[in-house]
């Protein structure tokens, strides 16, 4: 089973004589005569990057028994930026979701009315939602999809046509969408398992962006991303600093901070405890979702919290070192021979609701995770007192 809100849950199971009653309003039918080949098929995924990263193995199983199918995919406008070259998806229907992106308001509301519309001008084979989210089930019926497929995770199975098994034990997501191909009658194999976005090796990169910078042939690039969509994944300042002046010995290294607006903050607060002669010569990075995606194919390494930034690195087959506080790597790891997670399993209170910290000792399921991966054997910092 995948992660859910309870509370929602709850509601929405509460609710389930509502979607009975919408199904027969909608006249919803359960499969019976539907095509076998499908010539259209819709899926429905509006959660954040890595989510998206982590729908590219069911594509491709999609695309490998479904060649000429038309794949549609309403999804947040970053599954564009992420997914638009892939070859995997002919249609984007965007939908900023407002029970995702909260804080919209009316507007919210207008978004999902509007995805609608576009949704209904074409007909649809197959739906698929891929979270079991009954407001996902309700867009494919809306969308008037003919099969409609998903887990019933938060109850609407009425709005389904297939409901996809499951036992309740907790597995990674990919393993939900290889559950979801094989209720479709697709198998999955080992090597699709394993999102992948392509990359080009990043000295052949700069090359072909028609220049070499000083010292580029010898350096290696490390990038380092602390930020997280919420406050609990974020890197505590002193584990940042760690990281970071482990490589200050590496004369052959450049270092570049991920300068996300979520983390600027904590990355100045990173800057102000190094040495100045450490902090000097390390760099920061900013630019949108597509820049990002560039900037990261030139990695040699990179070192991120469990984050969207983490996923699409793997995907794009740099080496990636990931930390995983509040929340368990089961379910979410980005996944790779190239990839390292690193996590604590002696603090009690592992997992949380990620909202707020019950732990006495604020984070401490983010403390000794960096000694874990770099050595470390003495690390001076400027006192917190000095800093403005």
């Amino acid at each position: 089973m995948k992660h859910h809100n309870d509370a929602l849950h709850a509601l929405s199971r509460r609710l389930d004589p509502v979607w009975w009653l919408t199904a027969k309003l909608l006249r919803l039918r359960r499969y019976g005569a539907d095509p076998a080949v499908p010539q259209t098929i819709l899926l429905v995924d509006l959660h954040l990057l890595g989510d998206l990263v982590m729908l590219i193995p069911l594509l491709r199983v999609i695309r490998r028994f479904h060649p000429a199918a038309h794949v549609g995919l309403v999804a947040g406008p970053w599954g564009r930026d992420i997914l638009s070259g892939s070859g995997l998806v002919d249609e984007f229907i965007t939908l900023r979701a407002p029970w995702v992106s909260r804080g919209q308001g009316l507007g919210g509301i207008r978004a999902v009315l509007k995805a609608l519309r576009k949704c209904r001008t074409r007909t649809w084979d197959w739906g698929i939602d891929v979270r079991g989210d009954v407001r996902n089930a309700l867009i494919l019926a809306l969308a008037g999809a003919r099969r409609r497929v998903a887990y019933d995770f938060s109850g609407g199975a009425a709005l389904l046509t297939d409901v996809v098994p499951d036992d309740g034990k907790l597995r990674h997501i990919v393993d939900h969408h290889a559950a979801i191909a094989e209720c479709l009658g697709m198998s999955m194999t080992a090597d699709e398992r394993i999102p992948s976005l392509g990359r080009r090796g990043h000295r052949e990169h700069r090359e072909h962006r028609g220049h070499r910078e000083p010292g580029a042939a010898d350096s290696r690039l490390i990038g380092f991303h602390f930020g997280a969509s919420m406050l609990l994944r974020r890197m505590p300042v002193e584990e940042a600093c760690a990281l970071v002046a482990s490589f200050q010995d590496d004369a052959h290294t450049r270092l570049i901070l991920v300068d996300a607006p979520d983390v600027r903050a904590l990355n100045s607060a990173v800057l102000e405890r190094l040495p100045a002669r450490w902090a000097a010569g390390i760099e920061r990075w900013q630019g949108n979702l597509p820049e990002l995606i560039e900037f990261l194919k030139r990695l040699d390494e990179f070192y991120a919290m469990d984050s969207g930034p983490a996923h699409l690195a793997a995907a794009l087959g740099v080496k990636t070192t990931v930390f995983f506080g509040p929340n368990l790597s089961l379910a979410v790891r980005p996944l790779g021979h190239h990839v390292s997670v690193v996590e604590r399993g002696d603090v009690a209170c592992r997992p949380c609701d990620q909202h707020r910290c019950i732990n006495p000792h604020r984070q401490e399921c983010l403390t000794q995770l960096v000694h874990s991966v770099r050595r470390i054997d003495r690390l001076s910092l400027v006192p917190t007192s000095r800093i403005a």
